[in-house]
């Protein structure tokens, strides 16, 4: 018996060692992230990865360039097949594409369990938070890590010369444009966003958006005909640009093909002006009512196994630490929205005393900032606005293109 139990002992010390030893070799759990970002802003998140990597043993995590063009079909298809990436960077309304099939992680519950992380996030704006939890189940699928927003670039050269300031309204911008396009031969003003144009417009009009009970949209008016009728007359006589030469208007705008656009904030490294002065200002807020379009852009993890979306979440919890918040707001020429950011961070800090134009001119709007209902298929009633602004100013019906983008949206959210 004494025999059999030092045996038993033995073997158990064994076991325990060996478990011991298979711990300490064991892989890092892999954590992948996707991303289309160039430049200053992929080198910063290519650090964070390395220095998330270097505090601790059990995640790596594996930053991955992605091709912009078709990226969101691409990570759509990878996920949806039980591939692709861990985490992306994207908006609430491409995260409700992927609930009602489990592919998206709901942060609340790490979030609940770790009072640091409560801290961070009960710092954000409440309007912020309502949109992280805007979903129709009420989960928490995207986490904001900056927010931007659209701004008015102008040819500062042409408008000094033609005795011009920034338009305060809509109408007003459209006045200067075909002005400028009789004297200069050139469009006045374009969108790199035709839906956020869209969306400016129809929110500004008094109009909602979406029916979420329902799941249909609510922009089937006379003003949205009114207003999308506005931006195709303009399109068409060649006051207004349609597309740009590349995937953003910045390029076209250097070349000065065009006199002004709105873009978003960040794009300001990418105006290298061909001999010209040029500026930025807000872009006009109120129609009827008051209302500009706040991007809270930041990351969304997809369903994995348990240990993945772990360390998903523990690289989230990092990347949103008061330094690499505000490093990364830096980098996208962004503001942050967290007060831990804002009131903790001396980088931070040191940044916003001195803030860009670009992200004064977001400030300028952010008191009258909305966020738009998130529902699967919002992408998709994005994509429909783009169309109808496109169809419309190709020359179809106003009447048709919204009953179409009405249709397509409709289905979309119910199907």
């Amino acid at each position: 018996m004494k025999i059999r139990s030092m045996m038993a002992a033995l073997l158990a010390i064994i076991f325990m060692i060996c478990g011991v030893a298979m711990a300490e070799t064991a892989e890092p759990v892999e954590v992948v992230i996707w991303h289309t970002f160039t430049d200053a802003q992929q080198t910063a998140l290519e650090g964070f990865a390395a220095a998330f990597n270097e505090s601790q043993d059990q995640y790596e995590v594996v930053v991955q360039s992605q091709a912009y063009s078709g990226f969101e079909d691409t990570v759509y298809n990878a996920v949806a097949n039980g591939v692709g990436p861990s985490i992306i960077f994207n908006y609430a309304s491409t995260a409700a594409d992927y609930i009602e099939d489990d592919l998206v992680v709901d942060m609340s519950q790490y979030i609940n369990e770790d009072p640091e992380m409560q801290e961070i996030y009960n710092s954000l704006p409440e309007a912020i938070k309502a949109e992280t939890v805007g979903f129709v189940d009420g989960g928490m699928y995207a986490l904001p890590a900056v927010t931007t927003g659209p701004i008015f670039f102008y040819n500062k050269t042409i408008y000094d010369e033609m005795g011009f300031t920034p338009p305060t309204t809509w109408e007003e911008l459209a006045e200067q444009s075909k002005a400028i396009y009789e004297k200069y031969g050139i469009p006045g003003f374009a969108a790199d966003s035709l839906t956020d144009l869209m969306h400016m417009l129809i929110m500004q009009s008094g109009n909602e958006y979406i029916d979420m009970e329902n799941k249909c949209v609510l922009f089937d008016t006379d003003s949205t005909r009114e207003w999308l009728q506005w931006f195709a007359d303009n399109v068409q006589a060649g006051y207004f640009g349609l597309r740009p030469t590349g995937d953003y208007w910045s390029d076209d705008f250097n070349a000065k093909l065009v006199a002004s656009y709105s873009g978003s904030c960040a794009g300001v490294p990418y105006i290298i002006p061909d001999g010209f002065e040029y500026a930025v200002a807000p872009l006009p807020n109120t129609i009827t009512v008051s209302w500009y379009p706040s991007w809270n852009r930041g990351p969304i993890v997809f369903n994995k196994d348990e240990a993945t979306n772990r360390g998903a979440y523990e690289f989230v919890k990092f990347f949103l630490q008061p330094d690499n918040n505000a490093q990364w707001a830096i980098a996208m020429n962004a503001i942050s929205p967290y007060g831990t950011t804002q009131e903790n961070s001396e980088i931070y800090k040191e940044f916003a005393a001195d803030l860009d134009p670009s992200l004064a001119a977001v400030q300028a709007n952010l008191d009258v900032a909305g966020a738009l209902p998130t529902i699967s298929g919002s992408y998709a009633v994005r994509e429909a606005l783009e169309e109808a602004a496109t169809m419309a100013a190709g020359g179809m019906s106003v009447e048709d293109a919204l009953a179409a983008c009405v249709e397509t949206s409709n289905a979309a959210m119910q199907g």
